[in-house]
């Protein structure tokens, strides 16, 4: 088949259509003819990949990867940065308003990385045929992989070193701010320090971090400068809390600053940090936000009560999300995702019944190349 394409889908897949019917084509950018082999035909739309670009586009540039369109890491590689940051703005406004309903979100302008390369301070690799790589485009097959164009310099240093076999499933590697590389398949590493906004905290290779330096500690920037001014009376509640970035690094002044994980290592770094730092305003406690939230939010409630929810990329239960807006000592509501579909789903949950509505809207390039966006959204009383 051949078409026009006019746009760019969340997915990294471009849009055109044939006889009316919406055709997702993988490999074609906006402002190109192409020609493509269908591969799944519906009565609501064509999906296929590109056979031959009969016009190529001006933000057309070559990928620099040798896996890529074989490994399934990156989906926007063949794309000029610049343009990969104008569409990524563009979806995730177009997903609030499709599926939260919100006409005119007040979206910033979208955050991105200085070097759309070599960013990446951790990643997973996975047990294959002949030694560790990644998954390739069918999410089926693990493709192996000498070095990772989006992994740090220090963290490419180590993957020749890699087992060829007999090594654990999976293996973490994560680069610090001195160029040091932990590993999770490594006796002795379960701990180790690592600097964010001039505050060293305790991260581990076995538990979730922070994967974009830059772009973390901006997000950090944003949400003290929407949080603003605290002081007396004011609580911070952190769920999803993780190693404890965010209760760490916010420099507004809190009464006290709660978080909370179900992760044993994660919440084991956080109170190492808090043990480090001599910080007697911050504790972590190890449990199920989702299950277990009220419970230690009624004992450290205050007058101002900041919630902060950085859930993983499956959202939120729906159910806690009912909870949270119900209630009338929590007094605004942060709410960091890298899933915009997910994130627009549970906006909409919040927003329901009148309570709660969307305030500001802040999208981040936590990773350039790929098809994932960061947004930090604020919710505020209606």
């Amino acid at each position: 088949m051949r078409t026009d394409i006019y746009t760019l889908a969340f997915g990294g897949s471009g849009i055109g259509k044939v006889d009316g019917k919406v055709c997702f084509v993988e490999g074609a950018l906006p402002g190109e003819e192409v020609i493509f082999e269908v591969e799944k035909d519906t009565p609501r739309y064509i999906k296929g990949s590109v056979l031959e670009i009969v016009s190529p586009s001006v933000d057309r540039v070559e990928a620099p990867c040798r896996y890529y369109g074989i490994c399934g890491g990156c989906q926007l590689q063949h794309l000029c940065y610049e343009k990969e940051l104008f569409y990524k703005q563009q979806q995730l406004v177009e997903l609030i308003r499709r599926i939260a309903g919100e006409g005119r979100p007040e979206c910033g302008d979208i955050i991105g990385s200085p070097e759309p390369y070599h960013y990446r301070t951790s990643v997973t690799l996975h047990e294959g045929a002949g030694g560790y790589g990644f998954y390739d485009t069918s999410g089926r097959n693990i493709i192996k992989i000498e070095e990772c164009l989006i992994a740090s310099d220090a963290i490419n240093g180590q993957i020749p070193s890699l087992p060829a076999e007999g090594g654990k499933a999976d293996i973490t590697l994560k680069s610090d701010h001195l160029g040091n590389v932990w590993s999770s398949d490594r006796s002795g590493e379960r701990f180790f320090r690592d600097k964010y906004r001039d505050t060293e905290l305790f991260i581990s290779p076995k538990a979730f971090s922070q994967a974009n330096r830059y772009i973390a500690g901006k997000i950090a920037e944003t949400l003290e400068g929407w949080i603003g001014s605290a002081g007396a009376g004011h609580a911070f509640f952190d769920a999803y809390c993780g190693v404890g970035f965010f209760s760490f690094l916010l420099k507004n002044e809190f009464d006290i600053r709660i978080g909370m994980d179900s992760d044993r290592i994660a919440v084991g770094c956080a109170k190492s940090t808090v043990k480090e730092l001599g910080r007697g305003d911050v504790k972590f406690y190890r449990a199920d936000a989702e299950k277990e939230f009220f419970g230690v939010f009624e004992r450290f409630k205050s007058k101002e009560n900041i919630l902060l929810i950085d859930p993983p990329r499956r959202g939120v239960r729906k159910d806690f999300l009912d909870d949270i807006k119900a209630r009338e000592d929590i007094s605004k509501i942060y709410y960091l995702s890298c899933d915009p579909a997910r994130l627009a789903r549970d906006i909409k949950i919040l927003a329901g019944g009148g309570v709660w509505k969307l305030g500001r809207v802040q999208p981040f390039d936590m990773f350039p190349r790929t098809k994932h966006i960061e947004t930090l959204v604020e919710m505020v009383k209606a």
